[in-house]
């Protein structure tokens, strides 16, 4: 009989590095057929794969069963339970290495970022009370918890092109319907809820940069000594903060074009669906009735009379002719206003590089130009600003009103001199 996992427990078998490792470089494709089972797996279904992907001749079924207990490589759901569970880190590790990752929730990420923000709070505490020791605790769960996210991110982008890969590769086996839905739980589940999390004004990027700036306070002002961690935290922040704004415009990227592709073919096969459902209840005359066209029975039912047919050829033959269409060779003498505008915006930097420098931008404009209207002051405003021979800066500060031919433009002082 196998022991139970209970009494392996009880014993606190302590699972040597390289006996771990040698099982389980020589059960490599075993540990991968459990890893990729859903859910749990019974004794019986790894004993099943054990005969199947294992060498009877150089080791007995009953003793890889023993080591799998015995290395903690499988765990018992509950205490006594015959349902089992690869151990998580393993379950990583393999997930990893075969490239088969599952992406990351916004949920998950969530927690992250309300963790660190945790910590940020307790270095916040540390530096004013000076406790060196509560900050080293604070700046390690950091470095831990950025480290998880920046897997989770790694492991969300892996899974999200893997999907596109099994999409490109094999286009057959699976339903339109099944892709369709696969490709959008990957869109509506984690890029589209996570593009809220890392946008600009979003979660992630504040507490980012409120944990930056708690680290360099704690090492200005000396309170942790470790400068090496904290130096390695401001690197991970920064990395993290680039690798998911990457990781998303990339999934975005892929996911996409499938995206809209699968959805009208969706839309085609669920039509089609309809039809031939309709089809299947429908009558034989009831849809020849609705759906097909009855001109091929019209000539044997209701056939036209000479003197029909002898009226349609008069209506052809009288029928008067439509006159050619005439051509206007008389050019109009105004100019077009859109022209009148692109002149007047292809000049303005002219005009402007004579009165450099400008302290107040909109002041000149609206001086210079009183006939102009809103629009297009804001259009000239644009081309200044973007011009690369100008060198512009905002001077911030309370926002003022010019006044236009048709309106009122607020913003605050813009000074302009030549770059």
């Amino acid at each position: 009989m196998a022991l139970p996992y209970r009494e392996v427990g009880q014993k606190h078998m302590q699972v040597t590095p390289k006996r771990f490792f040698d099982f389980c470089s020589s059960h490599v494709p075993l540990l991968h057929a459990i890893a990729i089972k859903p859910g749990d797996v019974s004794e019986a279904q790894v004993r099943q794969l054990i005969r199947t992907f294992s060498d009877s001749v150089s080791e007995q079924p009953e003793t890889t069963w023993q080591r799998l207990l015995e290395l903690q490589i499988l765990v018992p759901l509950e205490e006594g339970s015959a349902h089992y569970v690869m151990a998580q880190p393993l379950l990583q590790l393999i997930n990893y290495l075969y490239n088969d990752a599952v992406p990351t929730s916004p949920e998950i990420i969530q927690g992250y970022i309300a963790a660190l923000e945790s910590a940020r709070k307790r270095i916040v505490i540390g530096i004013e009370a000076g406790d060196a020791l509560s900050v080293a605790m604070a700046t390690n769960e950091v470095d831990h918890t950025l480290r998880r996210m920046q897997d989770d991110l790694d492991a969300t982008h892996r899974a999200v092109m893997s999907e596109v890969a099994r999409y490109k590769a094999d286009r057959t086996s699976v339903s339109v319907r099944e892709r369709y839905l696969r490709i959008v739980g990957l869109m509506d589940q984690y890029v589209h809820p996570l593009v809220e999390i890392v946008r600009v004004d979003g979660l992630l990027v504040s507490v980012l940069d409120e944990t930056d700036l708690a680290l360099r306070a704690a090492r200005e002002q000396g309170v942790y000594v470790e400068m090496g961690m904290i130096a390695r935290n401001e690197r991970q922040i920064r990395a993290l903060r680039r690798r998911s704004i990457h990781t998303l415009n990339e999934s975005r990227r892929e996911l996409q074009p499938l995206y809209d592709v699968l959805r009208r073919a969706s839309a085609i096969a669920h039509g089609a669906t309809l039809a031939l459902g309709r089809l299947r209840q429908m009558k034989q005359d009831d849809w020849v009735i609705n759906y097909m066209v009855q001109a091929d029975r019209a000539g044997i039912e209701c056939p036209p009379t000479d003197a029909i047919l002898r009226h349609v050829i008069n209506e052809v033959i009288s029928h008067p002719p439509t006159p050619p269409p005439v051509l206007s060779m008389e050019e109009n003498g105004d100019t077009p206003p859109d022209y009148v505008r692109l002149l007047w915006l292809n000049g303005l930097a002219t005009d402007l590089r004579e009165e450099l420098p400008v302290k107040d931008l909109t002041a000149w404009i609206t001086g210079t130009f009183p006939e102009k209207g809103t629009s297009d002051m804001l259009l000239g405003l644009s081309r200044l600003l973007f011009d690369p021979t100008m060198d512009v800066q905002f001077k911030g500060g309370k926002q003022k009103q010019y006044r236009t031919r048709d309106g009122v433009l607020e913003v605050s002082t813009i000074s302009i001199t030549r770059a």
